[in-house]
C-alpha cells in the first residue's frame, strides 16, 4: 500500500512539472489545419507558439512530413479540450492567436510534437517562455533522427547546391560567415557576394557578439527567400545558427 502511495505521488508529482506555472484558458479544438494550425470551437484560429512543421496541401505544395505531423496532430488533441498557455505576443500578422497547448493529460504538445520529429524549433523573439525545454527536444529528435530529421530532403545543403536548386522556404545551408554588413532594418551576415544572414535589429539582443560568427562554419536554418539575384536567410533567434568551427579574426561594427 505505501509503495503504491508513494508511486501516485510520483506521478502527480511528474504531471505537475508539465504543467504551465502561469495562467491558462481551456478551449475544445474544432478541427486541425497542419501541424501547427487549429481551429478552436470559438472559432479562433491558433498558431502553436515556437515550432513549425512542413506544409500539406493546399495554397501551397505539400512538404514531406507535412501530413505525418498533422495526423498526429489530429489523434492527439482534435475534438479535445486543451489549456492554452500565452506568450509575450497574442497573435501573429496573419490574425491567428499565439499559445502553447496543454493536452487535458499535461502533456505539453509543441514540446512533443519536437521531440518525436514533426517540427522544427522557430523562435519568433520575444516569445522564449519555453526556449530550454523545446530546444532540448529537438536535440533528442534530432540526434536520433527521428521524422524528418532523417529525411534526405531535410539535409543540409551548401550554398552551390542551394543556388543551382534556387531553394526557398525553410532550409538548413552549411556556410562560412565572411564580413558584417548593417543596414536600415538588419545586420547581415555576408557568406558570398550575394548571400546573406540576416538578423532583425529588433532582436540583436537575443544574440552573442556578431564577431563571433567571423570565419566559423554554421548550419543556418532558416527561410530561405530571393530578391534580385540575392539569396538571403531570415534568422530571429540564435537557436537558428549552429556553430561549427572557428578562427580569430574580429570585425569593428560601423557607427550605425
Amino acid at each position: 500500500m505505501l509503495r503504491l502511495l508513494r508511486l501516485i505521488l510520483l506521478l502527480l508529482f511528474c504531471g505537475a512539472l508539465s504543467v504551465p506555472s502561469v495562467q491558462a484558458e481551456s478551449a475544445r479544438v474544432k478541427y486541425v489545419i497542419d501541424g501547427d494550425t487549429v481551429v478552436l470551437e470559438d472559432g479562433r484560429h491558433v498558431r502553436l507558439l515556437a515550432i513549425n512543421t512542413p506544409e500539406v496541401e493546399g495554397r501551397r505544395p505539400a512538404e514531406p512530413g507535412g501530413e505525418a505531423a498533422k495526423r498526429w496532430l489530429k489523434a492527439r488533441i482534435e475534438g479535445k479540450v486543451v489549456s492554452l498557455v500565452a506568450d509575450q505576443q497574442g497573435a501573429d500578422k496573419y490574425g491567428r492567436s499565439l499559445f502553447y497547448l496543454f493536452d487535458w493529460q499535461r502533456r505539453f504538445i509543441n514540446e512533443e510534437l519536437l521531440a518525436q520529429g514533426f517540427a522544427t524549433l522557430s523562435i519568433h523573439p520575444p516569445n522564449v517562455k519555453y526556449l530550454s525545454r523545446l530546444q532540448q527536444a529537438q536535440q533528442q529528435a534530432e540526434s536520433s533522427r527521428l521524422g524528418i530529421w532523417r529525411l534526405p530532403v531535410y539535409q543540409p545543403l551548401t550554398l552551390s547546391e542551394l543556388v543551382h536548386r534556387r531553394a526557398t522556404g525553410w532550409q538548413r545551408l552549411r556556410v562560412v560567415v565572411t564580413g558584417i554588413k548593417i543596414d536600415r532594418q538588419f545586420v547581415r551576415l555576408i557568406v558570398a557576394a550575394s548571400t546573406d544572414i540576416r538578423i532583425p535589429k529588433q532582436h540583436l539582443a537575443y544574440f552573442p557578439d556578431l564577431n563571433s560568427y567571423l570565419h566559423r562554419e554554421l548550419e543556418v536554418r532558416g527561410w530561405a527567400s530571393w530578391r534580385k539575384g540575392t539569396l538571403s536567410i531570415l534568422v530571429r533567434h540564435p537557436s537558428a545558427l549552429r556553430v561549427e568551427a572557428l578562427t580569430e579574426k574580429r570585425v569593428v561594427f560601423p557607427d550605425q
